[in-house]
């Protein structure tokens, strides 16, 4: 520790580069941060069945491990410091609650009348996914869903030091050469 504050009394040390926030913004990529964010959503409802037939239990709280998951692979895919990272993120973590709760009752429903869920899949109609998302899903899958989508826009931004920040707050009002 002694070091570190020896090296940084020095007055010797070149000057700190200041962050460009032309290339942060040009970091964006809005398309690979979906791409990533869907592979980790399918990867997320896979990883959530199998827990739920190795426990023969189903796991509402998963859906938010699958949206900080969500967010955190938006983040590191999109690399994005504006609204649509996060909007996105929450978008298809809420999706991807519905749909891997949906899997889960599929699967777990297929054990329990001994067949597989893929014959399952021929039984399913409109009827049957009203009645699951209005009594099976209910008021509280829609809290873990919401809850899970807060969770993955909070994690979708990337993080910004303090000097990245105010590069970029100074580039939105008004030009970068403010001081």
């Amino acid at each position: 520790m002694f070091l570190t504050l020896v090296r940084y009394l020095r007055k010797d040390r070149p000057p700190a580069r200041p962050p460009e926030p032309a290339r942060i913004l040009g970091q964006q990529n809005l398309r690979q941060g979906i791409l990533v964010s869907l592979l980790m959503a399918g990867l997320a409802m896979a990883l959530w069945v199998y827990v739920a037939l190795v426990f023969d239990k189903y796991f509402p709280w998963v859906s938010m491990l699958q949206g900080i998951l969500i967010g955190l692979a938006m983040r590191r895919g999109g690399r994005g410091v504006d609204w649509r990272f996060p909007l996105a993120a929450a978008v298809i973590t809420a999706a991807a609650a519905a749909a891997g709760s949906f899997l889960v009752a599929l699967f777990l429903t297929g054990r329990e009348f001994g067949t597989g869920a893929l014959e399952l899949v021929n039984e399913i109609s409109t009827h049957t996914v009203a009645t699951f998302y209005t009594r099976e899903f209910g008021i509280i899958g829609v809290i873990y869903m919401l809850f899970a989508a807060c969770l993955a826009a909070f994690y979708a931004n990337r993080r910004l030091s303090t000097a990245e920040a105010v590069a970029l707050r100074r580039l939105r009002h008004g030009g970068a050469n403010q001081r």
